[in-house]
């Protein structure tokens, strides 16, 4: 009796150290992430608004879907502030339904882009001539156009769908923690982590890796045909100016635009796309895993609220850090975000 006694007056005390937690990680790290998140990405579209250089090319259009994505991430992060400061859910079940599906939306598209952006980049490694002529800003409109139709309907037909099957609108616990419950249906757990994990991380390391290969092949066969070249400026000028000659110059000099530091460049960034993403959501769905077998007990459901709270800040780590890899990895985007440091 005194050992279980001690125990329930010691649970005020742990919840209360936990809301301190809460309160510094909330002031100290969530709020100035979500604050990150939308200065960082409204600097891409305004720098991609401003400059033409960024707007000539038809991927940067891409980037720019993935930056109204990551904004869509800082708008709900900031909605979910009152929720990770008290603890509880003030706004309803309905409005909880609608922010879970906007949650779900944003973060999918930031990674259905990154997976646009990696198919768009094997597609130009592949014949860039044809990538050219054929890709346009009105195509890449019409490919994010049905992304968000997608996403969004599919995640509106999952939420309001489980929510109504499940109670969650009669449910004044679950409405005040805001919790879908998502992570306790073994069902939608192993889809959400095949589709928004799993199967991107998989699409994105592969055509990188086929990217990587084609590039490193075709730098070889530059390499022969520059070879080439110098054995045939020993040879007199008749025999140089034959069709072939001059067809295989042409066909180097094209190789050589398209294969250059420009591709090589944007194979890096897709790497540290890949990277980020694998370490900031990761942890995210390693714990949800772990929250669904091994069920807390009442003790400690305080404390695994609040690693819950961690590990989504860290999946939105991602929003955060991708406007900075813009700015490492593009010449354009990095003078214009300088001008706007700078306030000029």
């Amino acid at each position: 009796m005194m050992d279980s006694y001690n125990l329930t007056t010691d649970i005020p005390e742990v919840q209360q150290d936990i809301s301190y937690v809460r309160y510094v990680l909330v002031g100290v790290f969530f709020l100035p992430c979500a604050i990150v998140i939308f200065v960082g990405n409204t600097f891409v579209l305004l720098a991609y608004k401003r400059d033409k250089r960024i707007r000539k090319n038809t991927t940067n259009a891409y980037i720019l879907n993935l930056a109204v994505a990551d904004l869509l991430v800082s708008v709900v992060m900031a909605i979910y502030v009152p929720l990770y400061f008290t603890g509880t859910w003030k706004f309803g079940g309905a409005f909880c339904v609608v922010l879970c599906v906007l949650d779900y939306t944003a973060t999918d598209m930031s990674v259905m882009t990154i997976i646009a952006i990696s198919v768009d980049r094997y597609v130009m490694v592949q014949n860039s001539l044809r990538h050219r002529s054929r890709q346009s800003h009105k195509k890449v409109a019409i490919i994010c156009s049905i992304i968000w139709i997608t996403c969004l309907a599919t995640h509106s037909t999952l939420a309001f769908t489980y929510s109504s099957r499940t109670g969650f609108l009669h449910d004044e616990d679950r409405i005040a923690a805001c919790d879908l419950g998502y992570g306790k249906n073994l069902v939608v757990l192993v889809m959400t982590f095949l589709v928004e994990f799993l199967v991107p991380a998989l699409c994105v390391f592969a055509l990188n890796l086929t990217v990587y290969f084609r590039l490193k092949r075709r730098t070889i066969i530059l390499q022969t045909r520059q070879g080439r070249c110098h054995l045939s400026s020993a040879v007199p000028l008749d025999y140089r100016a034959s069709p072939t000659t001059s067809l295989e110059n042409d066909d180097m000099r094209i190789h050589r635009s398209a294969s250059g530091s420009q591709h090589q460049k944007a194979a890096r960034f897709l790497a540290l796309l890949l990277c980020v993403f694998i370490l900031c959501w990761l942890p995210y769905y390693i714990n949800e895993c772990y929250a669904f077998f091994y069920s807390s007990s009442v003790h400690t459901e305080a404390l695994t609220d609040l690693v819950s709270y961690i590990m989504a800040y860290i999946m939105w780590i991602n929003s955060a850090i991708n406007p900075i890899l813009y700015a490492f990895t593009n010449v354009f985007f990095k003078e214009n975000f300088k001008r706007f440091l700078r306030c000029k």
